[in-house]
């Protein structure tokens, strides 16, 4: 049984298990840089949300011996315990006042997302694109977040700008900028050799993030925050963006070149990271003298 008919199949033997009490729908649901993943939506009458249960590793449990009845079993059990462990207010995503204190904002790659970009409200930003999401408060689900679309901002009868406003709000106070040495960072994690250390040390690496260390390349665009790094460093210097949730800072001193920097971020983009965490391909130049953050200049096959 290949993979489409087998979602196919476990589609119809959830609806079966369950008695027509609930809707059980096969969706590709879109993520970042135009990954899809495969997934059940199963909605009962009157659920404000509902869970998408992604099929890859119920294929792998099936393609090892394990029957589509007793998985149908198992996202059953999902669908409830989702259900039992999240119990959102009536009001819950219906009305902007009751969900304005979590709306944050994040960056995204924008070629990689024209299509998604179509419904979403977005500020393009050099490469990139400002989005804003929703965090979900942990009393409800631990790190969800849902994307903010255009037919929401309907629902919410605000405007882009209303949006805009108070993302940019929350995250400046909520999701402060967090700047430290690589080197700092990588030794309390414990994943710093006492051999990598004078290197790192050397190249004066830094790590910008949030304070939540989520969705945190977004504070590169901060208002005043690239002329704060400069502060800092006393240099023009590059960002590197690591991924979606951080960027590497280097100052400017003639140790690399802006061409050298985007190969090793293209490198790591292909080799570190999964397709939906990748920022961007391209490497970004702050001049002090200009107070200018530009895409570095590199040239181009």
């Amino acid at each position: 049984m290949n993979y489409e008919m087998f979602q196919n199949t476990l589609a119809e033997e959830v609806r079966r298990q369950s008695g027509g009490e609930v809707t059980v729908t096969l969706q590709q649901l879109p993520k970042n840089n135009g990954v899809t993943v495969e997934a059940l939506e199963i909605r009962a009458a009157g659920d404000l949300l509902s869970p998408s249960i992604y099929m890859d590793c119920f294929y792998e449990q099936f393609l090892k011996g394990v029957s589509v009845t007793h998985l149908a079993k198992l996202v059953i059990g999902q669908y409830r315990e989702f259900k039992e462990q999240n119990r959102f207010p009536e009001d819950f995503f219906t009305e902007f006042g009751t969900i304005s204190e979590n709306v944050f904002c994040k960056v995204i790659n924008y070629d990689k997302n024209r299509e998604l970009l179509k419904n979403v409200p977005c500020r393009p930003w050099l490469d990139l694109a400002i989005v804003y999401y929703y965090q979900v408060e942990e009393s409800l689900i631990e790190d969800a977040t849902i994307l903010i679309r255009d037919c929401h901002l309907k629902r919410w009868k605000i405007s882009a700008s209303e949006l805009e406003k108070q993302a940019w709000e929350n995250s400046v106070e909520k999701l402060p900028p967090v700047i430290q040495k690589l080197s700092r960072v990588l030794r309390q994690w414990g994943e710093l050799e006492d051999e990598d250390e004078e290197t790192l040390n050397s190249n004066s690496l830094y790590l910008l993030t949030n304070s939540r260390k989520c969705l945190g390349a977004a504070c590169i665009c901060y208002p005043g925050q690239a002329e704060e790094i400069a502060k800092i460093l006393c240099s023009d210097y590059y960002v590197l963006p690591s991924s979606i949730h951080e960027c590497l800072i280097l100052p400017a001193d003639g140790q690399y070149s802006a061409e050298e920097l985007q190969d090793m971020v293209r490198e790591i983009n292909s080799t570190q990271l999964q397709p939906q965490e990748v920022l961007s391909d391209h490497v970004y130049y702050y001049d002090w003298a200009l107070h200018r953050l530009s895409l570095g200049t590199v040239h181009e096959d």
